[in-house]
């Protein structure tokens, strides 16, 4: 045993591991960090259908930043405008101005001076992204009402300084109103029902069709070669090339039942909500599964033994860039850039696309479909690369056996007839001796006679 444990090759499990960890704490630690996890260019809509010189105003006041959460405002002239940005995932949330918003806001101006009647506040729209995940939903909503607080706020400072210099009172029916001259309404445009598990249900599905690939890719090579070995044992081993083929049959079957168990328990169990047909989803689902049993297969076949140390780091960077469990504004800049690079956010957003945006390719789904088939089909072709070497290699095997046994073969047949002509030379060496002794036998007969 002490000569095993002197062997560096018997340390390298120990120090590649905790090698391997350390990498992970560096991945996981900074995505975690700080007191808050805050937005960066969180993209939000302002629509202003407004008639009057009311809603510029509200444009020139907008938040640009508020507890440490950044802003990219794109402005945009209708509200179905935004709806449709919306629904195709390019932003959070929307302001909404409507086209009477300067009425309105004329209308409790008169009621307030005049101090007749109780009226009703100017209304702003909001309307949110809800597909977008809990925490960047929550907050745009909270953005986009202290945007309608501030408007509102500042309206009515104003009507209140207009009012002490005319030494007008109000009723106290319309104090409220002189509080809060600007309320909002909200609205989820995606209309998706409450069992939304938080937004994250395409990220758990892209996670399980991960792990599925780097496991599975990793016990089908081990148990086929177990089972090859038994077939050794029995005198019947397989080839190389049909042991990947095999291999490949049964990450199609893994990827196939994977999804079908997937769609069952997570639509059939857990009643999660789902935009578009479950088929779509199905046939995704399978998509995502086989891509990434592809993709770790090939890993495996280039780098061979050290290729298990590179699917980790791809399964579990590719998990905390791919911007499910969050925004991937929140990331350090290392994970934005894995994510661009890595399958699983592209995973995230078809899924996402799928279960809460009707499947829409805007939304996400047509960017996930290349990026998913370019590993598909690069991944297969190299798997498909090796079994046409091994086969090569084979066949070239059997050539030179087969070249062999005709050498052996004609080797036998030549020491045959060496050896039959040297029976047959001493045949007739035999009988000359013979036919030679008869001749001296005759002629000493002769003599003696």
């Amino acid at each position: 045993m002490k000569r095993l444990f002197k062997l560096s090759s018997t340390w390298f499990p120990i120090w590649c591991i905790l090698l391997l960890m350390l990498v992970m704490v560096a991945v996981y630690i900074p995505v975690f960090g700080g007191s808050n996890q805050n937005l960066t260019d969180v993209p939000l809509i302002i629509v202003n259908e407004d008639k009057g010189k009311a809603g510029d105003a509200i444009l020139l006041n907008l938040i640009e930043a508020q507890n440490g959460n950044s802003f990219k405002w794109d402005v945009v002239k209708t509200k179905d405008m935004a709806v449709s940005d919306l629904k195709d995932n390019k932003a959070y949330g929307a302001l909404v101005i409507p086209a009477d918003y300067s009425v309105q806001l004329s209308q409790v101006h008169e009621l307030l001076i005049s101090g007749k009647g109780f009226g009703k506040p100017a209304k702003l729209g909001i309307l949110l992204n809800e597909g977008v995940g809990q925490s960047a939903s929550l907050i745009a909503s909270n953005t986009l009402q202290t945007v309608v607080k501030a408007t509102s706020n500042g309206i009515s400072s104003h009507f209140k300084s207009e009012l002490i210099q005319k030494g007008t009172t109000v009723s106290p029916m319309s104090a409220s109103l002189l509080d809060r001259p600007v309320q909002f309404t909200t609205k989820n445009v995606l209309g998706l029902s409450v069992n939304l598990n938080k937004g994250m249900t395409p990220f758990v599905m892209s996670i399980i069709a991960s792990i599925t690939g780097l496991v599975g890719a990793n016990m089908i090579r081990g148990y086929l070669v177990k089972s090859n070995g038994i077939l050794r044992k029995k005198g019947s081993p397989l080839p190389e090339s049909q042991i990947l083929a095999s291999a490949l049959i049964l990450a199609i079957l893994l990827a196939f039942f994977g999804s079908v168990i997937l769609q069952l328990s997570v639509f059939g169990f857990f009643g999660s909500t789902h935009a578009s047909s479950i088929w779509y989803i199905f046939l995704f689902s399978f998509f995502c599964c086989l891509t990434m049993l592809f993709l770790f297969k090939a890993v495996a076949l280039l780098l061979g033994g050290w290729g298990i140390l590179v699917m980790f780091p791809i399964n579990f960077m590719g998990i905390f860039s791919s911007g499910g469990a969050f925004p991937l504004s929140t990331l350090p800049p290392v994970h934005r850039l894995f994510s661009f690079i890595l399958p699983t956010r592209y995973m995230v957003d078809g899924m996402r696309a799928l279960l809460y945006y009707q499947g829409r390719m805007q939304a996400g789904l047509s960017e996930a479909l290349w990026a998913l088939s370019i590993y598909f089909v690069v991944s297969l072709a190299i798997i498909i690369a090796f079994i046409s070497i091994e086969q090569k290699r084979e066949r070239e095997h059997v050539a030179a056996i087969q070249v062999e046994k005709v050498g052996i073969q004609l080797d036998n047949e030549l020491h045959y007839m060496q050896q039959a002509h040297n029976t047959t030379k001493n045949d007739e060496n035999s009988r000359h001796d013979k036919e030679f002794r008869n001749a001296l036998k005759s002629l000493h007969d002769k003599d003696n006679k």
